[in-house]
């Protein structure tokens, strides 16, 4: 037997050894979460909407599908900085573009910010509908309704019971001769709160209907983006969103 195995069998053998007088220690468990009362929820609530972080910087992807009025199929990346953003067609109907199409846009805001989005208590009445449990803890359901007639109406959320922001904003749509209902999904990148899934169903008083579904992922914050991703190139098409333009 050479010495190297014989070694590596000397060192299995302390270590077995070893491992038995001292038994690997367990993580730890977190301690449970508590189930809050409404009231306490939406004290929360309201905290976590008031000391949201926000990047100052991101890029992600996003996918597209739309379906009725339009039969839409896309994939774009988007760089983001304040209010500029570079947004890229990258994957059209399936098919990967040679040289990606590219809009640049000025004063830009983030509808899907979660800080638009989210009702406050001054623009709507809250009812409390129950709370679900999980192996992270307890999310609480509200139903919301508008104190005034909004064309983007937020009709219930979900809310975290750790971060206490919301993870479902389910909304109804309506104006322009279209109305519609759909959700928002939320959840946590590096120490952001940011969209995750949309979809909307859209019914027009022609009797046409629509449906779009988009999916954000690979986020990235970097601390800063070069000033030549905001140069301004060709202008070219891109997706419409079925939720109007008014809303978040």
């Amino acid at each position: 037997m050479s010495r190297a195995r014989v070694l590596g069998l000397v060192v299995a053998v302390i270590f077995a050894a070893t491992a038995a007088r001292f038994p690997a220690r367990t993580a730890p468990s977190e301690p449970p979460v508590e189930r809050l009362e409404p009231a306490a929820v939406l004290a929360r609530y309201a905290e976590a909407l008031a000391t949201l972080k926000r990047p100052p910087t991101q890029s992600f992807e996003y996918s597209v599908e739309q379906l009725g009025l339009r039969n839409i199929e896309q994939t774009h990346r988007v760089y983001r900085s304040g209010l500029n953003e570079r947004d890229e067609t990258l994957v059209v109907d399936g098919y990967t573009l040679k040289q990606p199409a590219v809009r640049i846009l000025a004063n830009r805001t983030n509808r899907y910010d979660i800080a638009a989005v989210a009702p406050k208590p001054a623009d709507y009445a809250f009812t409390f509908a129950g709370a679900t449990r999980d192996a992270t803890g307890y999310a609480y359901v509200f139903r919301t309704v508008p104190r005034a007639t909004p064309q983007f109406a937020v009709s219930e959320i979900e809310i975290d019971g750790r971060s206490f922001l919301p993870s479902i904003v389910r909304f109804k749509i309506s104006g322009g001769g279209a109305r519609g209902s759909g959700a928002l999904s939320y959840g946590l990148a590096d120490v952001y709160w940011v969209v995750r899934a949309a979809e909307v169903s859209v019914h027009l008083t022609s009797g046409a209907t629509a449906h779009e579904r988009i999916e954000w992922s690979a986020y990235r914050f970097p601390p800063s983006l070069p000033a030549s991703t905001f140069q301004v190139p060709r202008a070219t098409a891109t997706a419409t969103p079925l939720v109007p333009e008014g809303s978040p």
